[in-house]
């Protein structure tokens, strides 16, 4: 097959060769004869070949008509005749190898550069592949750190509403044990207020006689002030935080002074105004069976004084918190009355 090829390319190379060395004026006088003569050894040659060199005698035939109708008169357009080269039994010439190898050189060039191409376009692929896929892993990043932004935001919205919540409950709790103690507060000295409002309706019930049982006078006036606020164990004298020994706060002042006036008249109840000292070797002196109300008007009159003093007091918006203080550290509470 290469053979064959090789032929083909060796007449063609002879053709152009004739046209070259043929001048104008052997054209004219012996065109035919001269080109039958170079060509018919070679159309044995070919026909030998086989039925694909056929087709080429053909052509050749085609290109001898071409040549005895003549060319250009000048022998204008006629290039010179390439140089052969004899190489055994065929004669070859180097342009004809040449461009064969030329020929190859390119398609071995196209064939390159078609690969280098591809390597381009599977790279360029590659590269947006690769850039795809680190944008895929950087959404995924960042959608995986929004939802622990998002997770994080609804824990901590959820400890501040439980905090809030906690707060609130402290504060209603606070505020619902200042209501109460505000409350007992409140009831404690309605509780003494109105004690003290009893008394001094008696005391001036009293005041309206001439006279008067001591046992009367003892039972509504000097013991129940003796028993609620100066001298018992449950006055609020000794519960309130031992006001018996704090005679420079106002309420310990109020109620020493209290006590000294029930003093007073509980000794003018007495038999012979004997003085009744409390301790454990003396016995309560005998009481009178009646007493003169104008012997003892002053001293009710004083009583009745310190008392609303002392009224004055727990009455006093400004004394509360204090009053609060001592209710919240006594050691008897009492019941609160309606």
């Amino acid at each position: 097959m290469n053979q064959k090829a090789f032929i083909i390319c060796a007449v063609f190379a002879l053709i152009i060769s004739c046209k070259n060395y043929a001048t104008s004026k052997d054209l004219k006088q012996n065109p035919e004869g001269k080109i039958k003569g170079f060509l018919d050894p070679t159309k044995d040659k070919i026909t030998s070949i086989g039925p694909k060199v056929d087709e080429v005698a053909k052509k050749l035939k085609q290109e001898e008509r071409e040549l005895m109708q003549g060319d250009d008169p000048n022998g204008s357009g006629i290039n010179p005749p390439p140089t052969l080269l004899e190489n055994g039994n065929d004669n070859t010439l180097v342009p004809i190898a040449k461009s064969a190898e030329q020929s190859g050189d390119q398609k071995e060039e196209k064939s390159g550069k078609v690969e280098e191409k591809k390597e381009k376009q599977e790279s360029k692929e590659e590269k947006v592949e690769e850039q795809n896929q680190e944008k895929k892993q950087k959404k995924e990043e960042r959608n995986v750190k929004e939802e622990k932004q998002k997770q994080e935001e609804e824990r901590q919205k959820q400890q501040e509403e439980a905090r809030a919540k906690a707060e609130k409950e402290k504060r209603e709790r606070e505020e619902k044990q200042k209501q109460e103690e505000e409350k007992k507060v409140k009831g404690r000295i309605k509780t003494l207020t109105d004690k003290i409002n009893e008394i001094n309706r008696d005391i001036d019930g009293i005041k309206g006689q001439t006279s008067i049982g001591a046992e009367e006078v003892r039972d509504k006036i000097t013991g129940p002030i003796y028993d609620d606020f100066t001298d018992s164990s449950s006055s609020i004298r000794t519960t309130w935080g031992d006001l018996e020994y704090e005679e420079d706060l106002e309420l310990g002042r109020l109620l020493k002074e209290l006590s000294e006036a029930r003093d007073s008249l509980r000794t003018k109840l007495n038999v012979d105004n004997q003085p009744y000292i409390i301790d454990t070797r003396s016995t309560e002196p005998q009481l009178k069976d009646n007493v003169s109300v104008s012997e003892i008007k002053s001293d009710l009159d004083e009583l009745k004084s310190k008392l609303e003093e002392v009224k004055e007091y727990l009455e006093d918006k400004d004394n509360f918190e204090e009053i609060k203080e001592y209710v919240a550290g006594s050691e008897d509470n009492y019941d609160e009355e309606d």
